[in-house]
């Protein structure tokens, strides 16, 4: 039975994994020599990769593919996403940058917006240390021009329609178990919605792997596309697929696009395009961190011997502080010995007086 536009069964749960691995470190790992063609490519480009993703919920063929993808996330039926100022995949297979993000209208030209990307790798100083900050303020971003670009001249603000930012990552970055999708609206401390306007919605491509050993008539929609965006390439899960594609229409209708892709010649030349400029990218950013260090490392190495030399002056300082107060606190010692001593002669002395007094009086009654 086909469930493209079924309501998805709420927050679907994958199973908890030991670390952050991605599709692309599963595919590395799975990958055998005969799964890899003369060109040094994966026989079946991974449905992951930003231009092969746009490629399969754009083109024309491909159109149930984007309506089932949408109904998953949105957890409702959905009968048609009409695409718009969408940049398709560029025909010149040496062009370096593309936009790959999705924009369309749900159900009719009043319809929802929805902007859907794929975020294939970790933005640049994005980490769990900084909590990967920087795609979460980005979708808020995107999710803002989004909203706000709507035709504003006589419509009140309530009629605005609703707008969702779908990113699809390839890395856990909320660090949550078992969430496979995390959807954020504005909320109070009490947890009361201020308008259902707009919705930022995140899945978790590393779940995968878990949902995939499910039997697949237990898998909600969004788990069969997950399982399909991150191991539909991935040889060692062909099996799993077969069931998804048998189950759903949309899944089959993107395979196929899939696998069209992967054998044109002129698509795998743009994925190889693509390929190297990221590695070029990635080369010049540590060639910049290397000339980086090289240049400031030397001078945090003579700082450091500074703040070192600084350091030991000080525990030298401070060690003949505690010397002199310790001599300081043996005199104090010394005194207050000697004022008790005093106190005693003292006490001798008023005694001694004190006696002669009696004895003086004795001798003048004597008289």
């Amino acid at each position: 039975m086909d469930t493209d536009n079924a309501p998805s069964a709420g927050m679907p749960a994958g199973g908890a994994q030991p670390e952050d691995i991605s599709p692309e470190d599963m595919l590395r790992d799975d990958l055998q020599p005969e799964d890899i063609l003369p060109d040094g490519l994966p026989k079946i480009l991974p449905p992951y990769e930003d231009g092969v993703f746009q490629s399969i919920l754009t083109l024309p063929e491909s159109h149930a593919a984007l309506v089932s993808v949408v109904a998953a996330v949105l957890g409702r039926p959905v009968k048609t996403v009409t695409l718009r100022n969408n940049a398709a995949p560029a025909r010149d297979r040496h062009a370096k940058r593309e936009e790959y993000d999705i924009n369309g209208v749900v159900d009719g030209e009043d319809g929802d917006q929805c902007n859907i990307e794929m975020q294939a790798s970790h933005m640049a100083g994005d980490n769990r240390e900084n909590d990967h900050r920087h795609v979460k303020w980005r979708s808020v971003y995107n999710l803002s021009h989004l909203h706000s670009n709507q035709p504003g001249s006589g419509i009140e603000y309530g009629d605005y329609v609703r707008s969702y930012q779908i990113t699809l990552c390839n890395y856990n970055i909320f660090g949550f178990e078992n969430e496979l999708m995390e959807s954020y609206m504005f909320r109070n401390e009490r947890g009361i919605a201020l308008c259902d306007a707009v919705e930022a919605i995140f899945v978790d491509l590393t779940k995968a792997r878990e949902i995939a050993k499910k039997p697949v008539d237990e898998m909600s929609d969004i788990e069969c596309w997950a399982v399909f965006f991150a191991l539909g390439g991935n040889p060692k899960y062909s099996g799993v697929i077969d069931g998804i594609m048998k189950r759903k229409e949309g899944v089959a209708v993107a395979k196929k696009t899939l696998m069209s892709i992967s054998r044109n010649p002129d698509e795998r030349a743009r994925f190889h395009s693509r390929r190297k400029w990221r590695q070029d990218r990635e080369h010049d950013r540590a060639i910049a961190r290397k000339e980086v260090r090289a240049e400031y490392e030397p001078l945090l190495a003579s700082k450091d011997a500074e703040i070192a030399s600084m350091a030991a002056e000080n525990a030298s300082m401070a060690a003949e502080n505690a010397s002199m107060a310790a001599e300081n606190a043996s005199m104090a010692a010394e005194n207050a010995s000697m004022a008790a001593e005093n106190a005693s002669k003292d006490v001798e002395i008023a005694s001694m007086a004190a006696e002669i007094a009696a004895l003086r009086k004795k001798l003048e009654e004597g008289q």
